[in-house]
C-alpha cells in the first residue's frame, strides 16, 4: 500500500533542497507582481512611453521663467506711447484665429494662443503703471525653457493678453501694489519645431480677450531657473519692477495615454505569464508533497540500517 505523509515529505523536502525552495519563493514572488502589473494596466491610464513630449510638458516649462515687468524695458524697445488697437496688434495678434502647428509645418514662425495663469509679484518700491497696461511681451530662447538641440537656440516670442487693464489704482487705494493673479490669454510665435505634435490645448483669440479702447504693451525681461541660481546673480534683477510668474494646471485631456487595446494586450500578457509560473510552482509543490525526501537520501539510510543493527549484535 502506497502511504503519502505529506507533511512529513514537506519538511524533509525543504530542509534537504533550500535552493529549490528559494527558487520557488522567487517565482511565486515574481508571479504576483505580474498578476499587480498587469491589473494597474488594466483599470489605469498610463502615459505613452513613445511621446516624450505634449502639451502639459511644453506649458510646464514655462513655470520656471520669471518675467521682470518694468517700463525701463519698454523704454528700450521705444515704445512707451499708448496706441490703439490697429496699429498695436502684432503681427501674432493680427489673425483671426490660431492655427495648427500640425498644418502649418516647415512654414516659418507661427503661433498658438492658449488660456495660462499669470500671477503678478510687484516688488517695492514698485508703485504700478500710470497708464493701462494691456499687454506683456517678452522674447526667450529655447535653451531657457530646457529645449535641446536644435530648438535650443530658436527664438520665442510670448505675448499675454491681459483680462483686464492693469495700472496703479489698486496700488493707490491700498497705499501699496499687492501681488495679483490673472488669467491671460498666452500667446507663443515660434518656429513649428517648437511646439508639440500632440493634441492641444483650448485656444483663445488675443484681439477679442479684452475690451479695451487703448492698448498698452509692456516689454519684460524672462529669467530662467539656471539664471536664478547662478553666481553672477543679481538681486537688483528687477528693480521697481513687478516679477511675473506663468503657472499651468496639468490638463488630463492633454496627456497622451496608451490606447485602451495596447492596453487589454499587455494585461493579457501580463496574466498568461503569472497563470504559467502559478502553475510552475504549484507543481513543484505538488512534487514535494508527493515525492518528498530525495531517493539517493532514502537509498543511502535503508543501506546504513542494516550495518547498524550488524554493528550493535556485535
Amino acid at each position: 500500500m502506497f502511504n503519502i505523509h505529506p507533511l512529513e515529505n514537506l519538511k524533509v523536502y525543504i530542509s534537504s533542497r533550500p535552493p529549490l525552495v528559494v527558487f520557488m519563493i522567487s517565482v511565486s514572488a515574481m508571479a504576483i507582481a505580474f498578476l499587480t502589473l498587469g491589473y494597474f494596466f488594466k483599470i489605469k491610464e498610463i502615459k505613452s512611453p513613445e511621446m516624450a513630449e505634449d502639451w502639459n510638458t511644453f506649458l510646464l516649462r514655462f513655470n520656471d521663467l520669471d518675467f521682470c515687468i518694468s517700463e525701463n524695458e519698454t523704454l528700450k524697445h521705444l515704445i512707451n506711447d499708448t496706441t490703439t488697437p490697429e496699429s498695436a496688434m502684432t503681427s501674432s495678434q493680427a489673425r483671426p484665429s490660431t492655427p495648427s502647428p500640425q498644418t502649418l509645418e516647415d512654414s516659418g514662425p507661427i503661433n498658438t494662443s492658449v488660456v495660462i495663469t499669470l500671477t503678478l509679484d510687484p516688488l517695492k518700491p514698485f508703485g504700478g503703471f500710470s497708464r493701462n497696461v494691456t499687454h506683456l511681451s517678452s522674447t526667450i530662447f529655447g535653451h531657457q525653457i530646457g529645449l535641446s538641440g536644435r530648438e535650443a537656440h530658436e527664438e520665442i516670442n510670448i505675448t499675454f493678453t491681459l483680462p483686464a487693464a492693469w495700472n496703479s489704482d489698486d496700488c493707490v487705494l491700498h497705499a501699496h501694489c499687492e501681488q495679483v493673479s490673472v488669467t491671460t490669454c498666452m500667446t507663443v510665435t515660434a518656429a513649428s519645431t517648437v511646439f508639440p505634435v500632440t493634441v492641444q490645448p483650448p485656444h483663445c483669440i488675443p484681439e477679442t480677450y479684452i475690451n479695451a479702447t487703448f492698448w498698452y504693451k509692456i516689454f519684460t525681461t524672462a529669467r530662467d531657473s539656471n539664471t536664478k541660481y547662478a553666481q553672477d546673480y543679481n538681486p537688483f534683477w528687477c528693480y521697481k519692477g513687478a516679477v511675473g510668474k506663468v503657472y499651468h494646471a496639468l490638463n488630463p485631456k492633454l496627456t497622451v495615454i496608451v490606447p485602451d487595446d495596447d492596453r487589454s494586450l499587455i494585461n493579457l500578457h501580463l496574466m498568461h505569464t503569472s497563470y504559467f509560473l502559478f502553475v510552475m510552482v504549484i507543481t513543484m509543490f505538488c512534487y514535494a508533497v508527493i515525492k518528498g525526501r530525495p531517493s539517493k537520501l532514502r537509498q543511502s539510510s535503508s543501506e546504513f540500517c542494516p550495518e547498524k543493527v550488524a554493528f550493535t549484535e556485535a
